[in-house]
C-alpha cells in the first residue's frame, strides 16, 4: 500500500500520533477473565450463535437422534394376529393364531448401541458446528477493528491533506520550498486517494461479514472490545514451549472432529454385526385357537426363514469394508488434528515474538518517530522528497502494526479452536480451558 501522504502527520505539534495506531498492539493488560463485562460479552456471543443457522441445523440433527436412539431400545418386532375362516360343507370352521418373530440373536441390543453411538456423534458435531461458528465470529470482529483501524488511519490522513497543502504552499510563497516540493506533495495527496478507497472497501466487507454472524452488533459495541480483550489475555495462557507428542494426542483425540470420527467408526463396527446377524434365521412361533367341524383345536406353528436365494454375504462383507474404511478415516483425522495443532502452536508463537518484537521497536506507536521528523523537516534540516520518503517508512510501520497485530489474534482463533480452549467464549463464567472429555480412554487401540 502507498502511504506516502502520511507525512501529514507530522506537519505541525496540532497534528498528533491517533491514539488507536499505538494501542492496537500494545501489550494486553491482564484483566479478570470472570468479570461480569466479560460475561455479558462471552453470554450475548453464545446466544447470537446459537441462532446462527449452521448451529440450528447440527442442533436439529442431534434432537433428531436423541428420537432415534429412544427408538432403536423398543423391541425389534411385533407380535402378529391373523384370523381364518372358511366353511367345509355345513360346518363353519374358524381359527384365531397370534404369532411372534423371536430376535433369537439379540438385534436390537446391537442397534440401541449403534443409534447411542450416532446420538454421541451427532452431539459431538454440535459442538465442533458450536466452536466453528464461534471462532468465525471471533475472527469477523478481529477482521472488522483491523479494517476500522486502517480506515481510520486513512481518514485522519484525508483530513489533514489540506493542511499540508496549505503549509507547503505558504512555505513556497516565502521562498523556503521549491515547486517541485509542491508537485511532490500534490502526487502524495492523489496516491492516498486509492488507498482511502481500498479501507472503505475492507471495512465495508468486514461490516458484512460481522452482520452475517452477528445481526446486532452496532448495538453492542462494548461487547466487541470486552471479546478483543479476552482474546488478548488467553494469548497470555499459551504454552510457551513446544507441545510434545503425548500433549498432542491428548488435544487430537478430545476434539470434537476426532471423537466424531471415533464414534462413527464404533457405530459403522455395530452396523456390521448388524449385518452379520442377518444371516442367521430367526424363528417365527406362533400359538392358534378354533374350531373345525365339531372340534375344538388348538395349534402350535413354529416357521424359520431359508436363506436359500439369498444369503446376504455380500451386504455383510460390505458393511465390514464400510468399518475399516470408518477406522481409517478416524486415523487420518486423528494424525491431520495433531498436525494442525503443532502448527497453530507454532505459527502463534512466531506472531508473539514478532509483535513484541515490533513495540520494543516503537514503543510509543511512532510518535517520537513522527515528532522527529517534523522538527527537521520545519528546521531545514531534512528536504521534502526526503521527509516524504521518511514518513512513508513511518507509516508503512504503522501499517504494519495493525496488520500484524490482526493476523496475530487471527493466530490465536486458530489455536483456541484447535486445543478447544476456544469454548470459554461459548458461556459465561467458564474457564478459560475446559478439561479433556475424558472419553480418550474409550478408543479401541
Amino acid at each position: 500500500m502507498n502511504m506516502i501522504p502520511v507525512m501529514a502527520f507530522a506537519i505541525a505539534s496540532a497534528l498528533a500520533i491517533p491514539v488507536y495506531a499505538s494501542d492496537s498492539i500494545n501489550p494486553p493488560k491482564a484483566v479478570n477473565s470472570s468479570s461480569p463485562d466479560n460475561d455479558a460479552a462471552r453470554l450475548w456471543l453464545q446466544n447470537r450463535i446459537e441462532q446462527t443457522p449452521q448451529v440450528k441445523a447440527a442442533s436439529a440433527q442431534k434432537n433428531s437422534r436423541a428420537l432415534w436412539s429412544q427408538a432403536a431400545t423398543q423391541p425389534l418386532y411385533n407380535p402378529e394376529l391373523q384370523t381364518r375362516l372358511e366353511q367345509e360343507g355345513s360346518n363353519n370352521n374358524y381359527a384365531l393364531e397370534i404369532s411372534q418373530k423371536i430376535d433369537w440373536w439379540n438385534q436390537r441390543e446391537a442397534r440401541s448401541q449403534q443409534q447411542q453411538l450416532l446420538q454421541q456423534q451427532a452431539e459431538q458435531q454440535y459442538q465442533q458446528s458450536l466452536q466453528q461458528t464461534t471462532a468465525d465470529a471471533l475472527a469477523a470482529i478481529v477482521r472488522y477493528q483491523s479494517a476500522q483501524q486502517r480506515d481510520q488511519l486513512m481518514q485522519r490522513l484525508q483530513q489533514q491533506q489540506q493542511t499540508l497543502t496549505q503549509l507547503i504552499q505558504q512555505r513556497r510563497r516565502l521562498g523556503d520550498l521549491s515547486a517541485l516540493d509542491a508537485e511532490l506533495a500534490l502526487l502524495a495527496q492523489s496516491s492516498l486517494l486509492a488507498d482511502i478507497a481500498a479501507s472503505q472497501a475492507e471495512l465495508s466487507a468486514a461490516a458484512a461479514q460481522l452482520s452475517s454472524l452477528l445481526p446486532d452488533w452496532q448495538q453492542q459495541p462494548q461487547y466487541l472490545s470486552a471479546l478483543i480483550q479476552q482474546l488478548d489475555n488467553s494469548a497470555q495462557q499459551l504454552p510457551a514451549q513446544p507441545l510434545n507428542n503425548a500433549q498432542l494426542k491428548q488435544l487430537a483425540l478430545s476434539h470434537p472432529q476426532s471423537e466424531s470420527a471415533r464414534l462413527f467408526w464404533l457405530a459403522e463396527q455395530q452396523r456390521a454385526q448388524l449385518s452379520r446377524d442377518s444371516l442367521r434365521a430367526e424363528p417365527t412361533i406362533g400359538i392358534s385357537a378354533g374350531r373345525s367341524g365339531e372340534e375344538d383345536v388348538l395349534g402350535l406353528a413354529l416357521s424359520l426363514p431359508l436363506n436359500v436365494r439369498s444369503s446376504y454375504r455380500q451386504a455383510a462383507a460390505a458393511a465390514d469394508g464400510e468399518t475399516l474404511q470408518a477406522e481409517a478415516e478416524f486415523y487420518a483425522s486423528l494424525q491431520q488434528q495433531q498436525q494442525q495443532l503443532r502448527a497453530s502452536h507454532s505459527r502463534v508463537l512466531a506472531y508473539r515474538r514478532q509483535v513484541e518484537q515490533w513495540h520494543a521497536l516503537m514503543p510509543d506507536g511512532g510518535q517520537r518517530s513522527a515528532q522527529l521528523l517534523q522538527q527537521q523537516w520545519s528546521n531545514g534540516d531534512l528536504s521534502t522528497s526526503a521527509y516524504i520518503q521518511a514518513s512513508a517508512q513511518w507509516a508503512a510501520s504503522l501499517q504494519a502494526g495493525i496488520e500484524l497485530t490482526g493476523d496475530y489474534r487471527q493466530a490465536q482463533i486458530q489455536w483456541l479452536s484447535d486445543s478447544q480452549t476456544i469454548r470459554s467464549f461459548s458461556a459465561a463464567n467458564t474457564n478459560s480451558q475446559n478439561a479433556a472429555t475424558g472419553s480418550n480412554s474409550r478408543i479401541s487401540e
